[in-house]
């Protein structure tokens, strides 16, 4: 509430040269009297005249009093303007998986994290997968402001933007470090934000997390051969689900929050959903006790943050900073809290009686080479599938011998 203080000096008469002050305290939009002579003072200035107490309303007082109730009054007045302005904005997001999942508690992380770092002045209000807007909808319902941003991978807006799982993974090709790398020096960021502005989607995109190689199928049966995978019924991310389905096998690709039942229900045979730190909290290793490396499908994986581009631009500059700061920060600590969270989940599984299996070597290097051929024959068909594709194996061509050069074998 604002409060209108007024305030002059009065001159009594020559008789008492003592000064008063004479005080009127009242909101803005209250303030309306009338000085002794009947003429009507505006809200904005009260006219103080040499008047009696009662004919006003006001209080006559002497001035050491007065200042002291002045000060009391103009803090309360500084800190009633400062709490409105330090009204926190809050925006609505939404994660892709159900909450307890890990997934979910990386989108937890971000939040800490945000509030952190704005000193409460950006919130985030999370909600899970499905619990404001359907999961495929959700770069459309950021685009249109129903939720200000979504926390995931690229790959859920395939059926909206055919190359996007190109931002989330490359099967057969960059790790987590390869991809970090090229998403900050070889040009991979400025293609990921292009890809939405080129699809009209009124979206930026935030970095906030790499995640290390996923698991490949998890099923009933050891599969090592590419015979093993004919017949059965997968759930396969996009991509590495079209490779898979052009030679020969049958796979589907649903929201994560759908893989349990359905294998539960036998409506899939076998599925991959993430890293086995995210398959652990999923429960898969409770239905299924055969998982399959490596992850061709996926040796690394971005986690994506998009935003509400108008609910970005209306932040104040600072704002904006402390957003990049946080999403800088969580993306390192997100990244080491997976990688350990990793190492933990691979113990469990083996405690819980979970075969771990290696793919034939004839098997990985046949859907390597069917996920390069396929990459390929996209690029030749998409100008900007091209572009992304150019990007990345110029980066491959500049990184690896350099990281090959540098690193010790394990």
């Amino acid at each position: 509430m604002c409060w209108n203080l007024r305030s002059k000096w009065l001159q009594r008469t020559s008789r008492d040269k003592q000064r008063y002050f004479f005080v009127y305290l009242g909101r803005k939009e209250d303030v309306a009297v009338r000085n002794i002579k009947g003429v009507e003072c505006t809200k904005l200035d009260i006219i103080c005249q040499r008047v009696l107490h009662q004919n006003m309303g006001g209080i006559l007082m002497n001035k050491k009093v007065l200042v002291g109730i002045l000060a009391l009054v103009m803090v309360c007045a500084v800190a009633t303007v400062g709490m409105a302005e330090n009204k926190p904005i809050v925006w609505k997001v939404q994660g892709c998986t159900p909450s307890g999942s890990l997934f979910y508690d990386a989108l937890l992380r971000l939040a800490d994290k945000v509030k952190e770092i704005s000193n409460g002045e950006l919130i985030f209000e999370c909600y899970p997968a499905g619990a404001l807007v359907p999961p495929f909808e959700g770069v459309k319902s950021v685009s249109d402001n129903i939720i200000q941003a979504h926390h995931g991978y690229a790959g859920m807006w395939v059926g909206k933007i055919p190359m996007s799982p190109l931002f989330n993974t490359v099967p057969g090709g960059f790790n987590a470090l390869d991809q970090a790398m090229w998403f900050d020096h070889g040009g991979g960021y400025e293609l990921y934000q292009e890809m939405f502005d080129k699809y009209k989607y009124n979206v930026k995109v935030f970095l906030v997390g790499q995640a290390a190689m996923e698991d490949f199928q998890w099923a009933k049966n050891p599969l090592r051969k590419i015979d093993d995978f004919k017949g059965l019924k997968m759930r396969m991310m996009p991509l590495m689900g079209d490779i898979l389905a052009k030679n020969g096998m049958s796979v589907v690709f649903m929201p994560g929050g759908e893989i349990m039942p359905n294998l539960q229900r036998g409506v899939i045979d076998a599925a991959e959903f993430s890293i086995p730190a995210f398959d652990k909290t999923m429960g898969l290793w409770e239905i299924r006790k055969f998982v399959m490396l490596p992850g061709i499908h996926q040796p690394g994986c971005q986690i994506e943050f998009i935003v509400n581009k108008d609910a970005y631009n209306a932040l104040p500059a600072h704002l904006k900073a402390q957003l990049q700061a946080a999403t800088d920060v969580i993306r390192i600590k997100n990244w080491l809290w997976l990688e350990n969270e990793n190492m933990k989940a691979v113990e469990f599984f083996k405690e819980k009686g979970v075969e771990i299996v290696r793919m034939d070597d004839d098997t990985i290097k046949t859907m390597t080479k069917w996920a390069n051929d396929h990459l390929d024959e996209m690029a030749s068909k998409d100008e900007f599938v091209n572009k992304i594709r150019t990007s990345q194996k110029a980066w491959e061509a500049k990184w690896y011998p350099y990281h090959e050069m540098y690193s010790l074998p394990h």
